[in-house]
């Protein structure tokens, strides 16, 4: 009988009740195609007995891990923010990696990061994604991909094809002297995407100044409740406060988003991104509202520490004139040429209606559950170590989705052709992309 490994990364800022029961129709289909082993990283002895890839877990369990033609194993990216957890475990598995997303718990947009770091490092890997309604038809085609020939993503080259020709000297001129805030590190998640930025200084004249998160938590703890304009921001959106939050979590935030103003200033500060979820113990709030709000006020604002989506938010507002959407892929239809993205966060003037529910992962603070227009848009996302490698692709958003394991601003966007559905899957770009409206 056939066998599959599957390797659970789930994320502790998950619940992990919720991760498993809403997976359970997944973990059934797997079972109907393959004897099913579960395996949890915690289980997973810390060192290889002898050289042939058997493991011992925490239960003696003794696991084949190579890939044979009855047995494979499969790295289920079951939410976000396991892409460093991933990286502990890599050593052990076989090549080519198999990665299997689905439509829940940011769990495509975790699997991008992973397989853009194994496209950087040149590891070949296979990345599969289980659509949200778990389509039987889907799960014939999965099994005959999990036990077919693996055919592995294709390298993104830095070809003149995939290079930036689109900073010019104008454009460069427009971007010198910038002033770009880094409120602490990136998120550790965010294994792919390291920036040379010495490189980037001295490329395009710009300057990347490192603020502390300690730095920001003390501003905010400065700025009373009652602070002329936290008042204006909480009278005008206390409306559109969900049941689940109350006038002290927007009082917060607007707090926060005070706090984000005053260090701009301080700063002069044209753009910033923030490793947001440092944040969450001290001040009991999120970033979500105040970065929206800076993006409405001018200034880029992006989340998670994320440089190249920053960077591309700054092309989008810069040099073509655009407010941007920094999202993450949820989950992918490959018969209807779609895909979703989600997060916590716009800008306010990109939507026609909003609410503010809490911020998905943490259920804490304020989080933007906004309505996007339908009409077309473009995808945009620079990458590398260098920024030098840039993705855009055209197509549709036809409508506003509405998963509870999602983030909370959510859309469905159409690609034009099969082609540039692939193209998506194969090109790497981290676990971020940048929405614009055309």
């Amino acid at each position: 009988m056939k066998k599959i490994n599957l390797i659970v990364f789930s994320s502790a800022l998950h619940d992990n009740a919720s991760v498993m029961n809403s997976r359970e129709p997944l973990f059934q289909a797997l079972r109907d195609m393959a004897e099913l082993n579960i395996i949890y990283p915690s289980t997973l002895a810390t060192r290889m007995h002898g050289s042939n890839g058997v493991f011992s877990c925490g239960d003696r369990l003794q696991i084949e891990f190579a890939n044979t033609e009855d047995s494979r194993t499969v790295c289920f990216i079951a939410t976000g923010g396991t892409e460093e957890m991933f990286r502990q475990y890599l050593d052990i598995l076989p090549r080519p990696v198999i990665l299997l997303s689905d439509g829940l718990h940011n769990s495509l947009a975790a699997s991008f990061e992973i397989s853009t770091y194994l496209d950087h490092n040149h590891i070949e890997c296979c990345l599969l994604n289980a659509p949200l309604d778990y389509n039987p038809n889907y799960f014939k085609t999965l099994e005959q991909k999990i036990f077919g020939e693996i055919p592995p993503i294709q390298s993104d080259d830095l070809s003149s094809k995939n290079r930036s020709p689109y900073f010019d000297r104008a454009d460069r001129r427009v971007l010198s002297r910038k002033k770009i805030g880094l409120f602490g590190n990136a998120s550790s998640w965010l294994i792919s995407s390291a920036v040379d930025r010495e490189y980037m200084e001295k490329e395009y004249d710009v300057k990347f100044i490192d603020i502390q998160l300690d730095e920001l938590i003390d501003e905010y703890k400065l700025v009373a409740p009652d602070e002329k304009p936290v008042k204006q921001v909480c009278m005008k959106m206390e409306n559109l406060v969900t049941e689940d939050r109350d006038a002290e979590e927007l009082n917060k935030a607007a707090r926060l988003y005070v706090a984000f103003r005053n260090l701009c200033g301080r700063y002069q500060l044209s753009a910033l991104t923030v490793k947001c979820f440092g944040i969450l113990d001290e001040c009991r709030t999120t970033a979500c509202l105040a970065l929206a709000l800076l993006n409405d006020d001018g200034i880029v604002a992006g989340c998670e520490g994320d440089i190249p989506a920053l960077w591309t938010m700054m092309y989008a507002k810069e040099i073509l004139g655009k407010q941007a959407f920094m999202a993450n892929p949820s989950s992918s239809n490959r018969a209807e040429l779609t895909i979703d993205f989600a997060h916590c966060t716009i800008p306010l003037g990109m939507v026609h209606g909003y609410r503010l529910p809490s911020h998905f992962e943490s259920s804490t603070g304020i989080g933007i559950a906004g309505s996007m227009p339908s009409g077309r848009y473009r995808i945009i996302k620079f990458s590398g170590n260098k920024l030098d490698r840039f993705y855009s692709v055209e197509g549709n958003v036809l409508m506003n989705t509405n998963v509870p394991q999602r983030c909370r601003t959510q859309l469905r966007f159409k690609f034009d052709s099969e082609a540039d559905y692939n193209g998506f899957f194969t090109t790497s770009k981290g676990n971020h992309i940048i929405l614009i409206a055309l």
